[in-house]
C-alpha cells in the first residue's frame, strides 16, 4: 500500500514515535489487502474463510475505555461481518498529529479533534472511491455527505453524533437532547432539607451550606473534559466555552463575548469561597475526577444529563444517591446545538485491506450495526418498547462496568447516528430522561453554524487552534485569580493576546462563510 510522503521528525520525536507505532503493531494472520477473509454476512457480502480479517485501529482519545477487542458485543460485530479489530489508544492529544506528520499511520483512526488534518487524499481514501469500487450498496442521506465534505469537494469519513432534522422530527418523542449538568447527593440534600435551587445564587447557597455542614467534602468536584467542567455554567450563563458563535445574526469567537467573561468571574468566585479545589483543575483522567464523588469527597460533581444516573450506578454499594439540579438556573440560559456529528473513523493510505475497512463501516452505520453497537443483542440485551419506538433493555444502561464488559456504546460512537444514541438514553421515570426532557425544551439547532469550520491546512484553521490552546493554557490565571478584579485583568489579558493571534481575521472569514452557508438552508 503506498505510503504518505513522510516529513523529517528531530531524532527525539522519530524514538517517540517509534516506541508509540509499537503498539500498533502488524496483525498476524491477515489476508493480503484486497482480500477479505470471515465475512460470512450478507450486509459485506463477502466470501467466508477460517480466519478475520484483523484492522488496526487507532484512538485518538486517552479516555476510551475499550482498550482491546473483547466482550459481546464486539465478538458479535466480528460474527456478522468477519472483521475485527486491534486497538491502540492514544496517551495524549500529541500522539495523531507525530503520526500524520510521519505518515505511519495505521489501518484505521479515529479522532474527534483532528478531523480536518485527516480529511486529505494524502492520508485518507475519500470514502466514496471506496464505495464506488467495493460496496456500490451502501447509499448515504445527502444531507450526511454534506456535512462531512471537505474543502475537495470529498468526503473522507461520516462523523458520528449527527441526525438530520428530519430524523430528529420523527424520533422527537423519544429522541432527546443532551447536554452538561450537574449532579448533586441526593441523601445529603435531604439532610439539609431538600433546598430548592431555582437561581444561579441558590446554588451558590447550597454550596455555602455544603462547607458548613460537611466541611470535610468538597463542596464541587469538576470533571477533567472542558464540555462538562464548566458547561453547566456556559449554559447559565449563555455563553460557548469555545470556538465560533453566532450572536445576533453575526459569527464572534466566544472570548469576545461578555457571556464568557461573566461564566468565568463566576467560577472563580465559586473558587474564592472555597467551593472548588484548585488542584481539581490539574487532573489529566475523568476517573480521577469522578472518584472524588464516587468515594464520597465529593457533594457535587459537574457532567452531563446522564450523570446521576451513572453515578447512582457506580455509588448503589455504598449508599451515596444522587439526583441532577435543574437544568436552567438563570434567566440567561442558552443552550444551542450546532449539529454536524463530533467523531469520524478514517480509513488510511496506510490501510492494508480497505475493502474490509469500508464494509465494516457500511455494516456500523447500518440500522443493524448501529442498534448492535449502542444497544447490544436485541431479545437479549434489550426489546422494543410497546410502540416500537425506543429500546427497553435488560440491563442497568447507566452502569459503566456492565457497558465494559460487554463492549457497547463506546465502541458504538464509531459510527452511531444522535438519533440512536440518544434513543438509547430514554427511560420514563429516570433522571436521564426527565433532564434530557427538559434541556431538549430549552434547545436551539443552528446546524448552519456547526458548517463554519476552517480548511485544516488553512490560516484561519491555525488561527482557531492557536486560540483553542490559549484558553486552554491561560483560562486557569482567570479560574484561580485571588480576587475578582485580578480575575477580570486575567480574562481582559487572554482577550488581548487573541486579538494578537487573528482573532479579529478569524470572525472577519467566518463571517463571510456564514453567508455563504445561511444559502444553502434557504
Amino acid at each position: 500500500m503506498k505510503k504518505i510522503r513522510k516529513s523529517i521528525l528531530t531524532g527525539a520525536a522519530a524514538l517517540l514515535l517509534t516506541s508509540m507505532l509499537g503498539a500498533c503493531g502488524n496483525s498476524n494472520g491477515n489476508n493480503a489487502a484486497g482480500e477479505t477473509a470471515g465475512q460470512n454476512n450478507a450486509n459485506t457480502g463477502t466470501t467466508a474463510s477460517t480466519e478475520p480479517v484483523t484492522l488496526d485501529l487507532f484512538v485518538d482519545q486517552s479516555w476510551w475505555p475499550l482498550k482491546n477487542w473483547s466482550g459481546e458485543i464486539p465478538e458479535e460485530i466480528t460474527k456478522r461481518t468477519g472483521i475485527k479489530l486491534n486497538i491502540t489508544v492514544a496517551t495524549d492529544e500529541k500522539q495523531l498529529p507525530i503520526m500524520l506528520a510521519s505518515g505511519d499511520l495505521p489501518d484505521l483512526v479515529v479522532t474527534s479533534t483532528q478531523i480536518k488534518q485527516m480529511s486529505n487524499e494524502d492520508a485518507s481514501y475519500p470514502w466514496q472511491e471506496l464505495i464506488d469500487k467495493y460496496t456500490p450498496d451502501f447509499k448515504i442521506d445527502q444531507d450526511r455527505i454534506a456535512v462531512n465534505t471537505a474543502s475537495d469537494g470529498k468526503f473522507y469519513t461520516l462523523k458520528n453524533n449527527f441526525s438530520t432534522a428530519k430524523d430528529w422530527e420523527d424520533n422527537k418523542e423519544y429522541a432527546l437532547s443532551d447536554g452538561a449538568a450537574i449532579s448533586v447527593r441526593s441523601d445529603l440534600m435531604k439532610e439539609m432539607g431538600n433546598p430548592q435551587i431555582k437561581t444561579v445564587a441558590d446554588f451558590e447557597n447550597l454550596l455555602a451550606t455544603v462547607k458548613t455542614k460537611y466541611p470535610d467534602m468538597i463542596p464541587l468536584a469538576l470533571n477533567t473534559t472542558a464540555t462538562w467542567s464548566k458547561g453547566y455554567f456556559a449554559q447559565n450563563f449563555g455563553a460557548a466555552i469555545s470556538g465560533l458563535v453566532e450572536r445576533d445574526g453575526k459569527m464572534v469567537y466566544t472570548l469576545n463575548t461578555p457571556q464568557l467573561k461573566n461564566m468565568y468571574l463566576y467560577m472563580n468566585e465559586l473558587y474564592r469561597k472555597g467551593y472548588i479545589k484548585a488542584e481539581n483543575l490539574a487532573y489529566k483522567s475523568e476517573d480521577q475526577a469522578k472518584q472524588l464523588a464516587t468515594t464520597g469527597k465529593a457533594f457535587a460533581y459537574t457532567w452531563d444529563t446522564s450523570g446521576s444516573d451513572r453515578l447512582n450506578a457506580a455509588t448503589k454499594d455504598v449508599g451515596y444517591t444522587w439526583e441532577q439540579l435543574p437544568i436552567k438556573i438563570s434567566d440567561d440560559f442558552v443552550h444551542e446545538r450546532y449539529d454536524n456529528g463530533w467523531q469520524g473513523v478514517f480509513i488510511t493510505k496506510n490501510n492494508k485491506n480497505p475493502e474490509a475497512s469500508i464494509k465494516l463501516m457500511q455494516f456500523l452505520t447500518s440500522e443493524e450495526g448501529q442498534k448492535l453497537a449502542l444497544w447490544g443483542k436485541e431479545g437479549t440485551d434489550w426489546n422494543y418498547s410497546k410502540d416500537g419506538k425506543y429500546p427497553v433493555f435488560t440491563f442497568n444502561f447507566t452502569d459503566e462496568d456492565i457497558r465494559a464488559q460487554k463492549g457497547s456504546f463506546y465502541w458504538g460512537l464509531l459510527a452511531g447516528s444522535a438519533v440512536t444514541q440518544q434513543l438509547a438514553f430514554y427511560s420514563p421515570g429516570t433522571q436521564t430522561t426527565k433532564s434530557n426532557k427538559e434541556i431538549s425544551d430549552l434547545t436551539t439547532f443552528k446546524p448552519e453554524v456547526g458548517l463554519v469550520t476552517p480548511d485544516g491546512d488553512s490560516e484561519e484553521q491555525v488561527i482557531s487552534t492557536n486560540l483553542e490552546n490559549l484558553i486552554k493554557n491561560e483560562e486557569a490565571k482567570v479560574l484561580l485569580a485571588d480576587s475578582a478584579e485580578d480575575a477580570s485583568k486575567a480574562y481582559d489579558a487572554i482577550v488581548q493576546q487573541g486579538n494578537k493571534m487573528g482573532m479579529a481575521d478569524l470572525e472577519t472569514w467566518a463571517n463571510k462563510k456564514y453567508a455563504e452557508v445561511q444559502k444553502l438552508f434557504k
